[in-house]
């Protein structure tokens, strides 16, 4: 790549452009890659815009390897940077908007983005960002505009809302009590011929109550568990949910209809109130255990905690759980009358 005038981040982001082809097998660096190096350097100006479209390397992934339709293969002749993309040489070679003799990560991405067919442009289709409004924002970054100018168009296009709040769910200092579940013993929810999926733990809290769900590999996982469904984002439309068979559907039915899900994506930081309630993760643990069992040499447990409000009137509330990708399907019931009970003991008299 001699007689490229790069910025440093403009070089770094075509390294690790080049490293990720190469990583992933693609036999082209195209401008997918060169997106996805931009967006894993950003620094200043380009990590707010990829804040502002939900831009990630993680998502970036996901939508590379939909978009390419098929199993990338290491190409044997080890870590070699493949050949650049017509579109991708043209995207490198192009002019710097802002007069400078260097390009920056932006003149990178706008020359990705020229070209409404290219690799770059059908990613961020693919994760539901608008073209324009994005090529927009890039062509103002790359002209090296004063940083008063691009607040003000940053702010005209963020349509995120206002501040969140954690309005809901548990307080940092808020005390939680355990709730204690059948024979105190951690209850079976389903089971396949590769994963076995638990209930471990039930607490009450104030206005809320937590889960403790495990699943652990009693075999080869054809697809690994995934907690929450994919997530698009569009700024102006709004996110939207969509499941895969390795996405484990987690559904909360309360005695009086009530019905909450992990399909929607609530989360907790937000300032609308969710209705008629709200289910989200916390947090997730993985572990890694090998084993001396030539049978299953290795095992793989998650365990992720969950918090649903509000809390349950009497009677049983039912935890349906689905993992398509291992063929597991079930139920348990939780006594709602317990975990109201336990939560009347923490408030203040």
């Amino acid at each position: 790549m001699t007689g490229l005038q790069l910025d440093a981040g403009a070089r770094m982001a075509l390294d690790v452009a080049l490293g990720t082809a190469s990583a992933m097998g693609d036999e082209r660096c195209g401008t997918e890659y060169l997106l996805f190096g931009a967006v894993a350097t950003a620094s200043g100006d380009m990590a707010e815009l990829c804040e502002l479209f939900a831009l990630d390397t993680a998502r970036l992934e996901r939508a590379i390897v939909a978009i390419r339709g098929h199993r990338f293969e290491p190409s044997g002749e080890g870590h070699v940077d493949p050949p650049m993309s017509p579109r991708a040489e043209l995207a490198l070679h192009g002019k710097s908007l802002s007069g400078d003799e260097r390009r920056s990560s932006f003149d990178l991405v706008l020359g990705c983005l020229a070209d409404p067919r290219s690799g770059a442009a059908t990613v961020l289709r693919h994760l539901g960002v608008r073209l324009g409004e994005i090529r927009r924002l890039v062509e103002l970054g790359a002209a090296r505009l004063d940083r008063d100018e691009v607040e003000n168009l940053i702010s005209a296009l963020d349509r995120r809302g206002g501040a969140h709040h954690s309005w809901w769910g548990p307080e940092a200092d808020a005390g939680v009590a355990r709730v204690g579940l059948p024979n105190q013993r951690r209850q079976l929810i389903a089971r396949s011929q590769t994963a076995e999926l638990t209930l471990d733990a039930v607490v009450a809290g104030p206005d809320g109550f937590g889960l403790t769900v495990t699943v652990t590999s009693l075999g080869d996982w054809v697809l690994p568990p995934v907690w929450e469904s994919i997530e698009y984002l569009s700024p102006g439309v709004g996110a939207e949910h969509r499941l895969a068979p390795d996405v484990i559907t987690l559904d909360l039915r309360y005695p009086d209809g009530t019905h909450l899900s992990n399909r929607a994506g609530n989360h907790r930081w937000r300032g609308d109130m969710p209705t008629p309630g709200a289910l989200v993760r916390l947090g997730t643990r993985r572990t890694v255990e090998d084993r001396n069992d030539r049978r299953r040499p290795v095992r793989h447990t998650e365990t992720t905690e969950w918090w649903a409000w509000p809390l349950p009137i009497e009677g049983d509330i039912e935890l349906v759980v689905r993992w398509p990708a291992e063929a597991v399907d079930g139920s348990v019931v939780i006594d709602g009358g317990a975990i109201a009970a336990r939560a009347a003991s923490l408030r203040p008299f």
